[in-house]
């Protein structure tokens, strides 16, 4: 159920009133950047993806009925912007290790660059060895906990069909995870697959 303070808000912005929509923009931007970066493992498409799905968001605001939430809402069109965007790339660059953000721990720096390097690996799973509907839904559950039904509502899915790709994707992340071929690196980080495929 949305809040109350977000339908007020909702509202207001249906009518027109910035003000109102600026503030939907500061609740939704962290968490919609977010999702963007698990998706993309690149800050800056982040961001241009964030920017692109609320302006989206604005000019379709008048269409959006309250049948769900705003932030469902304001996903499925950052989703589906995202799908676009990764249609239109024949090939994929490699991610930028120092793009991640990693949160510092001055008393132990080995383990800023373990967590950096582990957190590498798991976008580059996420990004290069899962299929897109897989991706999409351990991201939209794992990493950004939204519930089943908010999920299905994205993806235009069954709550069933909701659930049991997220079982596969859990189990193929896993597999590629922990016995993938994903484990030789040249100098520049260059994982070995990314000379073979392509989104």
């Amino acid at each position: 159920m949305e809040e109350t303070g977000n339908i007020t808000l909702i509202e207001k912005a249906k009518r027109g009133d910035e003000e109102a929509f600026n503030d939907l923009f500061e609740r939704e931007q962290k968490c919609l950047f977010n999702l963007m970066l698990q998706l993309t493992g690149d800050v800056a498409a982040a961001d241009d993806l964030t920017q692109e799905a609320f302006v989206k968001a604005y000019r379709k605001l008048a269409s959006f009925r309250l049948q769900a939430s705003f932030r469902t809402w304001l996903t499925k069109i950052a989703i589906n912007i995202f799908r676009n965007e990764l249609r239109k790339k024949a090939r994929h660059s490699t991610l930028c290790l120092e793009e991640i953000p990693v949160p510092a721990d001055g008393d132990r720096p080995e383990r800023v660059v373990i967590r950096g390097e582990l957190q590498w690996c798991i976008l580059h799973n996420l990004r290069y060895h899962l299929p897109k509907k897989y991706r999409e839904v351990l991201v939209l559950r794992d990493l950004q906990n939204l519930s089943y039904k908010e999920i299905s509502g994205v993806l235009g899915w069954s709550l069933s069909r909701t659930k049991t790709n997220l079982h596969r994707a859990r189990r193929m992340f896993r597999g590629q995870f922990i016995n993938g071929r994903c484990k030789a690196f040249t100098d520049d980080y260059l994982c070995i697959c990314e000379g073979i495929l392509s989104l």
